[in-house]
């Protein structure tokens, strides 16, 4: 979607960037993280993430991804996950050291996007049901993912950017300065 503005070769740069960042934050919080990829082979990610245990995605879509990254931690023993994607140029430390000490006192966490999505999903047990019946990459999935835990103890994280389009990163200072010509 972000290519669709600025072209290819500037968004593979600009995702490469959030990657660069998104590791950075990783390796000043724990040693217990997994990267679940798709899309490149996993030397790709060496670079940023050479640290970490690296496993493909699988599913059909988002929810059946991110479903799979869940039962597999919670099946390797680990009592509370939080899952993020790449495109949240806000990520930092405190971010997430925040979301886990949510989890310490609620059973689910999640981080609002301001596109009507979430950047980050928390929890302490794997819930399928907040899988299924979603549609991926739209304005309703907060919305129906909130409906879904309306009844759960869930701590709510302040309303963040990810990025998604050019309107996304226009006002970020370390990517404007690259793209000077464009117009509102």
């Amino acid at each position: 979607r972000l290519a669709n503005r600025i072209g290819t070769e500037k968004a593979l740069w600009i995702y490469n960037q959030l990657l660069k960042k998104t590791a950075v934050t990783l390796k000043e919080i724990s040693p217990k993280v997994v990267v679940f990829y798709s899309g490149e082979h996993p030397n790709y990610f060496e670079p940023y993430f050479s640290a970490h245990k690296k496993i493909p995605q699988q599913g059909f879509d988002l929810g059946e991804r991110m479903e799979g990254a869940f039962q597999w931690g919670f099946d390797e023993g680990f009592k509370k996950i939080i899952v993020i994607g790449t495109d949240l140029w806000e990520v930092n430390d405190s971010l997430l050291k925040k979301a886990f000490e949510k989890l310490e006192t609620h059973d689910y966490v999640i981080g609002p996007a301001l596109d009507g999505g979430y950047y980050l999903l928390g929890m302490k047990t794997c819930t399928p049901s907040l899988f299924k019946n979603k549609k991926w990459g739209t304005q309703r999935v907060l919305s129906d993912t909130l409906q879904d835990l309306e009844l759960e103890n869930l701590a709510i994280l302040a309303e963040k950017n990810d990025v998604d389009y050019y309107e996304d990163i226009k006002d970020i200072a370390v990517f404007k300065k690259f793209f000077p010509h464009m117009k509102d």
